[in-house]
């Protein structure tokens, strides 16, 4: 990633002073629209140079973006060539504005309209959670909330690796074969053959995501932790944790998803910071 340009503090309201903190809480929030940015324009393509952004600030005392982010604010080249920019910094560096130049100006801003149109179409992948027994169900319903939370769509079945191995292993051949970008959470509890089984067989990521219950947690959680060697399945604890993990795969192809990712860490950020200034307050 390329450093942020610049960030406009001047207009920050009078009783809000710009400390250090509060510029690097501004700094975060710039490089999450960066990359978030970044990302949408490199499914385009095109590299995203740099850009400018500027904060105001509620009648809360809450720190916003208070910009309008186009063609005026940043710097677009297709395939990263300079000589293919799509801004309007071309135009800035002309000695002598031509009607040419303006001709080519309103075509850049029509190809950046087209393209930017086109970040919001919906990126097709999934998650397919296999439970091995339909007992599994209401801990799977909590880890499809979590996914539909983060905008993914999900699909559950039910299989057995040991009572159903060879059907379970056209399961998940059904779902290599599509192409969709995919991602198995496996819910097993007792001795988890599925998850490694999956893993074993398949290209698809695998998620442990084992429906442990404290009385046999610390003797059935190794069945999916210490697994035969070339599987390369994961382990979480968790439905919310399960779900987050298999986002974080799927947004290496997905701009919208990958946004929502980074919002979520700011949002956990946001807490924190919220939280250490009203003890200050308070002290």
């Amino acid at each position: 990633m390329i450093p942020i340009e610049w960030v406009d503090i001047c207009s920050l309201s009078p009783g809000l002073r710009p400390s250090t903190r509060l510029i690097a809480l501004m700094k975060r929030m710039t490089t999450i629209i960066f990359q978030t940015l970044e990302k949408g324009w490199n499914m385009a393509k095109c590299s995203l140079i740099d850009m400018k952004v500027e904060f105001g600030v509620t009648p809360s005392g809450e720190i916003v973006l208070a910009d309008v982010i186009d063609n005026d604010s940043w710097r677009v080249w297709p395939h990263g060539d300079k000589r293919m920019q799509l801004d309007k910094q071309f135009y800035r560096d002309m000695k002598d504005v031509t009607q040419e130049a303006l001709l080519q100006l309103i075509s850049n801003y029509e190809k950046v309209m087209n393209l930017t149109a086109e970040f919001n179409a919906p990126i097709i992948s999934r998650v397919v959670i296999i439970m091995g027994s339909v007992s599994d169900q209401t801990y799977c319903d909590k880890i499809v909330t979590a996914c539909k939370k983060l905008g993914l769509t999900t699909i559950m079945r039910v299989c057995s690796a040991h009572k159903s191995t060879t059907e379970v292993l056209e399961m998940v051949s059904e779902y290599e074969s599509d192409k969709i970008p995919t991602v198995i959470i496996a819910v097993a509890g007792r001795s988890n053959g599925l998850g490694p089984v999956l893993a074993g067989n398949s290209s698809l990521p695998v998620i442990n995501c084992p429906p442990v219950g404290a009385d046999w947690a610390s003797i059935d959680l190794w069945s999916s932790l210490r697994t035969p060697s070339g599987l390369g399945c994961s382990t979480v604890m968790g439905a919310d944790e399960a779900a987050l993990a298999a986002a974080k795969i799927l947004a290496q192809n997905d701009h919208m998803l990958y946004g929502r990712i980074l919002t979520d860490q700011l949002h956990n950020y946001m807490a924190i910071y919220r939280g250490d200034i009203n003890m200050q307050k308070m002290i």
